[in-house]
């Protein structure tokens, strides 16, 4: 089973993550609609680490977008 989370920025983008259930490995899998993806040892550290990618990923998308302006 998975959950997923709409992150909205500060300029009003948005993006979603996905935290899964525990696996066979016993680690949280998580993944963002910007292609990143990884494990964790617990849930709320997949999300944690899911939101700090995706900021991260925004940030980037945001800066470049005001480049070419």
């Amino acid at each position: 089973m998975s959950q997923s989370f709409t992150f909205i920025d500060v300029a009003g983008n948005q993006a979603q993550y996905t935290v899964h259930d525990r696996d066979q490995r016993n680690e949280f899998y998580w993944s963002t609609d910007h292609g990143d993806h990884g494990t964790a040892p617990s849930y709320a550290q997949a999300q944690e680490r899911a939101r700090t990618v995706l900021k991260a990923s925004m940030a980037v998308r945001r800066r470049s977008n005001e480049v070419r302006w």
